[in-house]
C-alpha cells in the first residue's frame, strides 16, 4: 500500500470514529424524550432481568481465572480480542474489581509477549515498521528502542498489541520501562471497555453511551493526528517506489 493509500485511510478511519461519536450523541440527546424513554424503560426490564441472572452467578474466582486464562490465549491466537474479554469482565464482576483484572490481564498479555520476543526475537512484527524508513529509524533508537513511540502505538486504536509487544522484547527495552509505558497509554482503552462492559445491560442510558462517545472521539483524534504527523515527515522515495 503507498504511503498516500495509507495517510488517506488513517484520515477517513479517523473522521468516521467522530462521526460516530456525533451521532451517539445525538442518540443521548434523543433519548431524553419522554415518550422513547417509557418504551426503553418497558424493553429494559428483560435486560434487568438478564443482568441480575450475571450478577447472582457463583465463584467470582473462577471468572477471575477464566479472564486471565482468556488473556493468555490471546498471546497465541490474536482473533480474540481485548475488548471483547474487557467487555465480558465488566459485565460479570464489580466495576471496579473489573478494571484491576482488566489491568492484570493486559499486563499479562503485554509481558508473555515481550518476553516471547526477548527469547525467539521479533519474527514477522518487524515488518510493521520497516514499511518506512524513518519510523523504523525511531523506533529502534539505535537498537533499544523508543519510549515515545511506544507510548503512541499503545493509544492508536486496533494497534497490535502481541506484535508490538514482541518487537519491543526482541530489542531488549527495559522490562519496568516497557509495561509502565504500555499500561500508561492502553489505560484509557482499558477503562472505557470495563465502564461499556458494567453498563451494557442498559444500552441507551448514559452511561453506557458515553464511554463510547469519549472513546471514538479520543481514537479519532488520535487517527487524525497521526494522519497529520505523517503529512508532515520528509517523503521515502525508496519506499514511495516500491509502494
Amino acid at each position: 500500500m503507498h504511503r498516500a493509500d495509507k495517510k488517506i485511510w488513517l484520515k477517513f478511519a479517523g473522521t468516521l470514529l467522530l462521526v460516530l461519536a456525533g451521532v451517539l450523541c445525538c442518540l443521548l440527546a434523543v433519548m431524553q424524550i419522554e415518550e422513547l424513554n417509557r418504551w426503553y424503560e418497558t424493553w429494559q426490564q428483560q435486560l434487568v432481568m438478564l443482568e441480575e441472572r450475571v450478577a447472582a452467578m457463583g465463584n467470582k474466582g473462577l471468572i477471575v481465572l477464566m479472564v486471565m486464562l482468556l488473556f493468555t490465549l490471546k498471546s497465541v491466537f490474536p482473533p480474540i480480542t481485548i475488548p471483547a474479554i474487557c467487555l465480558i469482565s465488566g459485565m460479570v464482576l464489580p466495576w471496579y474489581f473489573a478494571l484491576i483484572v482488566n489491568i492484570a490481564g493486559v499486563a499479562w498479555l503485554m509481558t508473555i509477549r515481550y518476553f516471547w520476543g526477548w527469547k525467539l526475537g521479533c519474527g514477522g512484527a518487524i515488518r510493521l515498521v520497516r514499511q518506512s524508513e524513518i519510523v523504523n529509524s525511531l523506533l529502534e533508537r539505535k537498537g533499544t528502542g523508543n519510549p515515545y513511540l511506544l507510548f503512541v502505538f499503545r493509544l492508536i486504536p486496533a494497534f497490535p498489541v502481541n506484535s508490538i509487544s514482541r518487537l519491543y522484547g526482541a530489542m531488549h527495552f527495559r522490562y519496568r520501562d516497557y509495561i509502565f509505558i504500555s499500561l500508561g497509554g492502553f489505560m484509557f482503552k482499558i477503562l472505557s471497555y470495563t465502564i461499556i462492559g458494567r453498563n451494557v445491560f442498559n444500552p441507551l442510558s448514559a452511561s453506557f453511551l458515553l464511554p463510547i462517545i469519549m472513546f471514538s472521539f479520543f481514537s479519532g483524534c488520535v487517527l487524525i493526528g497521526l494522519h497529520y504527523v505523517l503529512d508532515s515527515l520528509p517523503r521515502n522515495s525508496k519506499n514511495d517506489k516500491k509502494g
